[in-house]
């Protein structure tokens, strides 16, 4: 089955909304699927999600203690699509877990296939760890890389990167749009309220524009969702 892993090192480009917003894809396409929160400081995902699904939480980390902390991850995936969101600044102890248990060379006998969402604003910062994620988990991975116009609007760096540019094409990562939620006061309100987009759309206190902008920004994910092939009824 599939592990598809929403990642980039850097804080504040998104990951959690575009995880979040899988979850809901999932739950409104009725694709079976287990949720993994691994953000121990700030769970969000769990958080908005937890009175919907069980979502699990899991822990990667390069202590001792922890180093069978993340295995469930693998473990479910060798039945069950699974998806993870994945704090800042994990790079070193997901490159160590994959690694130390090789989990990338035995992933083909169980029938795991790794599909890695990198979710970047264009930063400077951004494409370095884009491009280096790229260069270190080469083919053994399948790439989405994904453009979050919730975070920025200019993506130029990322199209004329030639380095990047090259290593996407030779991997054959796939590129697409994440649309921006309009509304900084429906993004608070769910984020302060904890609540999932299902959930928002059930709201009396939620007005119609407000459920409209909901709905018309996840029929634009949804899109970019399904652009990507990954999750084809045959996957």
């Amino acid at each position: 089955m599939q592990a598809v892993i929403v990642h980039n090192p850097k804080g504040g480009v998104g990951k959690s909304v575009v995880c979040r917003t899988l979850y809901q894809y999932h739950l409104d396409r009725s694709y079976p699927f287990i949720a993994f929160d691994t953000d121990r400081n700030n769970p969000d995902c769990y958080r908005c999600y937890k009175s919907e699904i069980p979502v699990k939480l899991a822990i990667f980390s390069e202590a001792n203690r922890y180093e069978d902390a993340a295995n469930i991850i693998f473990n479910d995936a060798i039945h069950h699509r699974v998806i993870v969101n994945l704090p800042a600044q994990v790079h070193q102890p997901l490159k160590e877990w994959l690694e130390k248990n090789e989990l990338l060379e035995i992933a083909p006998d169980v029938g795991v296939t790794f599909h890695l969402w990198f979710v970047t604003d264009a930063g400077y910062d951004s494409l370095q760890l884009l491009e280096k994620t790229l260069d270190l988990y080469q083919d053994k991975m399948t790439y989405t890389v994904v453009r979050n116009y919730g975070r920025a609007d200019d993506f130029e760096a990322l199209e004329t990167h030639l380095n990047i540019q090259k290593l996407a094409k030779r991997y054959q990562a796939t590129f697409i749009d994440f649309p921006a939620l309009v509304g900084s006061v429906i993004r608070n309100r769910m984020d302060s309220e904890s609540l999932s987009y299902g959930a928002a759309l059930t709201r009396d206190d939620f007005g119609i524009i407000e459920k409209q902008r909901i709905r018309k920004f996840l029929r634009e994910a949804y899109s970019a969702f399904d652009s990507t092939g990954v999750f084809n009824a045959s996957n």
